[in-house]
C-alpha cells in the first residue's frame, strides 16, 4: 500500500504491460510535473548501430508526460506526439525524462518533455497533446516524505 503519491504512481506504472516498464522508475511527481528514469541495455533497446532506437526516447517522453497529466487528476490518452532527437545515445545509458503540463484544459492537455543522458545532456525534446478521458481523484497522500537528512526537500 502506497504511503506517498510518488509510491502510488510507481504502483500504477508497475501495472503497465509494456516490457520496458520493468527498467523504469518514476522518481519525482508534483502537480503538473513528473520525472522518470529508464535503464537501457544494448540488446532490447538498440538499433543495428548500437544506438538507442528512436522509439525509446519518444516512449519515455510519452510516459512521463502522461504521468505529469495524471498528477493533475486526469486520465489521458495521447492524440498527438512529436519529438526532436538532439543527440544519439548508446545502449546501457540511464535516461532521465522530465515533463511539465503546459496546458491543463477540460478536454485536452498539452505537455512537454526533455530527455537527458547520464551526463545531464539533452538528447530528446518532445511535445504531446492528450485527450482527457476522465477526471480521477488522487489518494489523500503526501507527494513525498521530507528526507530527514535533507529537510530542505518538501
Amino acid at each position: 500500500m502506497a504511503t506517498t503519491l510518488l509510491e502510488y504512481f510507481n504502483e500504477l506504472r508497475n501495472q503497465n504491460p509494456f516490457s520496458w516498464v520493468k527498467d523504469s522508475e518514476i522518481t519525482a511527481v508534483e502537480p503538473g510535473h513528473a520525472e522518470m528514469t529508464l535503464q537501457t541495455n544494448d540488446t532490447e533497446y538498440c538499433n543495428f548501430r548500437g544506438d538507442l532506437h528512436g522509439a525509446v526516447c519518444i516512449g519515455l517522453a510519452d510516459s512521463v508526460m502522461g504521468t505529469a497529466c495524471f498528477t493533475l487528476g486526469k486520465s489521458v490518452s495521447t492524440i498527438d506526439l512529436n519529438g526532436n532527437y538532439v543527440k544519439a545515445v548508446k545502449g546501457g545509458t540511464v535516461l532521465r525524462g522530465v515533463a511539465n503540463v503546459e496546458h491543463n484544459g477540460k478536454t485536452t492537455m498539452v505537455a512537454t518533455a526533455r530527455i537527458y543522458n547520464e551526463l545531464g545532456e539533452l538528447v530528446h525534446l518532445a511535445r504531446g497533446t492528450f485527450f482527457v478521458l476522465e477526471e480521477k481523484s488522487l489518494p489523500e497522500l503526501p507527494w513525498r516524505f521530507i528526507e530527514e537528512d535533507n529537510p530542505d526537500l518538501v
